[in-house]
């Protein structure tokens, strides 16, 4: 996902360089640092949100599975 999120960066960033006709060089300039800030940021995000969900998702999990064995003991 990191390398379609960079990929679409950088290829938004060739399209806005051939549409207000900059230097060659510096459109790719341009979409290489695009295409490693949307990488480097989807990660980061990933770091920061994703794992959060997965083990708050993974603790209610378990905690509910004990409860219900709890309820069938009684």
């Amino acid at each position: 996902m990191p390398t379609l999120v960079g990929g679409l960066a950088a290829l938004i960033a060739l399209a806005a360089g051939i549409l207000f006709r900059v230097e060659p060089v510096a459109s790719i300039q341009r979409s290489v640092l695009a295409f490693l800030l949307g990488w480097i940021l989807t990660q980061i995000w990933y770091v920061f949100f994703t794992v959060r969900i997965g083990v708050a998702t993974a603790d209610s999990g378990e905690a509910h599975s004990e409860r219900e064995e709890q309820r069938r003991a009684a």
